[in-house]
């Protein structure tokens, strides 16, 4: 009785000590999809292209502005979809990139959605880069 009592507890132990590994493992390596840092569309050759003003997050889906060159105080979108395998779903692909980027850590600013819950990070969130503000 004892012995299977004492190997019944080995196991126990491998197993609670393999589930905090894991979840320690996964914790450390957490990923987001993230927006580009900018877009295609060169503000001017000294300032370079326009960069990511804001974001939001809805579903699987997340949607990156940056400042409109074309349009002064206006925005140009472009969103990306996990069903889409984070490919380009709307916005000019002239000017956005055809994949949003996957971000380590979900550290920065850019970071909408998580891939390891999957979920957004939030709602909405607001970058303001350096030349995000400028038009």
């Amino acid at each position: 009785m004892y012995v299977f009592i004492a190997r019944f507890s080995a196991i126990i132990v491998r197993f609670v000590l393999a589930a905090l590994l894991l979840a320690l493992g996964t914790g450390v390596n957490a990923e987001c999809e993230a927006c580009p840092n900018c877009d295609y569309e060169q503000i001017s050759p000294s300032q370079g292209n326009a960069c990511l003003n804001y974001w939001t997050c809805s579903g699987d889906t997340i949607s990156c502005y940056y400042p409109s060159v074309a349009n002064p105080g206006t925005y140009t979108g472009c969103s990306y979809s996990a069903s889409a395998n984070w490919a380009l779903t709307a916005g000019p692909s002239n000017i956005c990139f055809e994949y949003s980027g996957l971000n380590s850590k979900c550290q920065p600013s850019n970071n909408p959605y998580n891939l390891g819950i999957p979920a957004c990070t939030a709602s909405y969130g607001y970058v303001g880069e350096y030349n995000s503000a400028l038009l």
